[in-house]
């Protein structure tokens, strides 16, 4: 009897146990609504911990985005975004090589073509030509907006309040500008793969998001292993403005990509961000010169765009002294790959380095 009183007093107690760990827990908290960070704290691109390979995402996620007067603010997701605006190249090509084609309801900004391996993809989407109003979009219904800095402009989409006050969330790439000038948030390859991964951690398909990025960091330690005992070429890498030459240097990422393709960067130390002119290049007389350039890029009234922009360099007299010029190492290179960059991060790097150290890829 005794047993029976014991076994029956145990199985009561397991019963309690079981009832106290399967009750529902606290009922999960609304989105939050464009909170400003103070000033003199340090953003982190999420407040859950960093996405490492087969982690699923948990709700509600907290991330660190921007507004417009390019303070962090704080959003929380309940669940991944299901009906999304995504806005220029970087944003597009991301989520559609995250799989997300289907929960894209509009998209608009491309620079150039889609990626030829993301076209399929692509061809799936509402892509708008010209950029729609605000209205339009709201029509749309989306809970989630990708975009740069100037997406949220009055102009365009407003700012990111407006949005979050209709549990609509967003996200800014962090080398838009919307962290406040370069000389002081200096714009790094590392803040694309953020990008990279802070989506996919929005999309719980962190793994692909890790995938994307370990391609493109893989690439950076085999450059800086070829180069560690190594004397790297110097180089500038410039975009003609008419005159003067725009500099891309340590602040901003086309110097950091640079950088990370092998280049010693000759202009452009940290906080020299402004333009140079003839003489300068000459004086500096780097190894080598990347010619930025774009679709439709043109200076005066000339089509520069593709290999052409090299010609802004090689067929200008001003410049026949260059061992750049003299010695055929004046190249070009497509902003898409320098500015907000996403996948096409590696296209820059690889741009800098097979023309600085072809014998790295033979």
């Amino acid at each position: 009897m005794k047993k029976t009183v014991s076994i029956l007093l145990a199985l009561t107690m397991l019963l309690a146990l079981l009832s106290g760990c399967g009750g529902k827990g606290e009922s999960a908290p609304a989105p939050v609504e464009a909170t400003p960070i103070p000033a003199d704290a340090a953003p982190a691109a999420t407040e859950t911990p960093a996405a490492s390979s087969g982690k699923r995402t948990v709700y509600p996620l907290t991330i660190t985005t921007y507004n417009y007067a390019k303070e962090p603010v704080q959003y929380t997701f309940e669940k991944a975004p299901e009906r999304v605006w995504a806005q220029n190249q970087d944003n597009i090509e991301i989520l559609l090589a995250l799989g997300l084609a289907d929960r894209i309801v509009g998209a608009c900004g491309l620079d150039g073509e889609v990626r030829e391996d993301l076209q399929d993809e692509f061809a799936k989407i509402n892509y708008y030509d010209h950029m729609p109003s605000k209205e339009e979009v709201i029509a749309l219904s989306p809970d989630f907006i990708t975009g740069w800095y100037s997406t949220f402009s009055d102009k365009r989409l407003g700012d990111v309040d407006f949005w979050h006050a209709r549990k609509v969330g967003t996200y800014m790439a962090l080398n838009s500008a919307c962290r406040g000038p370069a000389a002081e948030n200096p714009q790094t390859v590392e803040h694309e793969c953020q990008d990279i991964l802070t989506l996919g951690e929005i999309f719980d398909v962190q793994e692909r998001a890790e995938e994307l990025v370990e391609e493109i960091r893989t690439e950076l330690r085999q450059i800086d292993e070829f180069l560690a005992d190594k004397t790297r070429l110097t180089a500038a890498v410039l975009e003609d403005e008419g005159g003067t030459y725009r500099v891309y240097g340590e602040d901003v990422l086309g110097g950091n990509v640079a950088i990370h393709g092998g280049a010693e960067l000759i202009a452009g130390k940290h906080g020299e961000n402004g333009n140079i002119g003839a003489e300068d290049l000459v004086a500096l007389n780097p190894d080598a010169i990347f010619m930025v350039w774009y679709d439709g890029y043109s200076v005066g009234d000339v089509d520069y765009a593709g290999d052409h922009v090299v010609k802004l360099i090689t067929e200008n007299p001003a410049f026949s002294s260059l061992d750049a010029v003299k010695n055929g190492r004046v190249f070009p290179i497509n902003l898409s790959g320098i500015y907000c960059s996403g996948l096409r991060t590696l296209d820059g790097v690889l741009a800098v380095s097979t023309h600085l150290y072809p014998e790295l890829y033979q």
